[in-house]
């Protein structure tokens, strides 16, 4: 029976199951700053210098990096990559990506792992590297979903110019099209980086939710009606010079199962960060707990993306 996965900020959380890690050769896992309960879950995706894909899981409490070879390289030098759905079982995987190129190329393109006699996995690009559209350079760039996480409704993909001006496109993975251009504001440019948020029904209708860092410090969520993107609000979850937001390179909120919502983000010092919260993120939030983890700093050149 082929098994769809569960996404966390656009990575599968079953990746690493479905890579045939061993457990002998897991990687080492670094508890959260902040004690952050065992039902909170979320990914940032990582690229290497070389190409090779790989992930920081939350899980069970604490953060991991998994950078063994359980994909092929990236076909193309991403400065953007997500992952957009996947399926698969014991014995194959198939995952679906997005992402831009350092030319400035949109792409689409699917990964695939299969099990082979002797128990270790063969890793191959399935088919062709779909390329689309032309400009795609960024401050900032992420993905959302409408809908819940039980019912999800479109894909959209935010992107912040190095001007501050947020565009959203509606992304179709399938099809891999790119299409409904959008000017959602201007005069961002003291945005930092933006990730994505559960996204929350207002009177009834799906809207997204963006993590904003400012150069100030400031610690920011976008409310961007599905409906009317134009039509957004904003509200501070920490003020200006709180701790440091300026610093983050990424960053992506997720609900934990019973209660809460978990920050992770990478910051400068290539150091990766968690805080939670438990009563879910609201305005001038005085219960958000974290910080840099343990984890050592990444390798020079790694890109991480939320």
């Amino acid at each position: 029976m082929k098994l769809t996965t569960k996404l966390f900020g656009g990575l599968a959380a079953c990746a690493l199951a479905l890579s045939g890690a061993a457990p002998a050769n897991a990687a080492t896992a670094y508890p959260t700053p902040t004690p952050t309960p065992t039902d909170c879950y979320g990914a940032l995706l990582t690229v290497e210098p070389n190409g090779n894909l790989g992930a920081v899981f939350l899980n069970g409490g604490k953060l991991q990096w998994e950078n063994r070879s359980w994909s092929s390289p990236v076909p193309f030098d991403a400065t953007y990559l997500t992952q957009t759905g996947g399926l698969g079982d014991e014995t194959f995987g198939k995952f679906s990506y997005f992402g831009t190129s350092s030319d400035g190329k949109a792409k689409f393109y699917d990964q695939r792992r299969d099990l082979q006699p002797d128990g270790t996995w063969k890793h191959s690009i399935d088919g062709p590297v779909t390329t689309i559209g032309n400009g795609w350079f960024q401050k900032s760039i992420t993905t959302t979903y409408s809908g819940t996480a039980d019912v999800r409704g479109q894909q959209f993909v935010f992107r912040l110019t190095n001007g501050g001006e947020l565009y959203r496109y509606t992304i179709d993975s399938y099809a891999r099209t790119i299409t409904g251009t959008v000017k959602v504001f201007g005069g961002g440019a003291s945005i930092t980086s933006i990730g994505s948020a559960p996204s929350v029904a207002v009177n009834g209708k799906p809207v997204a939710v963006l993590m904003a860092t400012l150069s100030t410090g400031e610690l920011r969520q976008y409310l961007i009606p599905d409906a009317t993107p134009t039509q957004w609000s904003s509200k501070t979850i920490r003020p200006a010079a709180s701790n440091g937001w300026q610093n983050f390179t990424a960053i992506t909120a997720r609900k934990c199962d019973t209660k809460g919502q978990i920050i992770l983000g990478y910051i400068k010092q290539r150091q990766v960060a968690a805080y939670y919260d438990p009563t879910g993120l609201t305005v001038n939030d005085k219960d958000l707990g974290g910080g840099a983890s343990s984890m050592p700093a990444l390798p020079v050149g790694t890109r991480v993306f939320g």
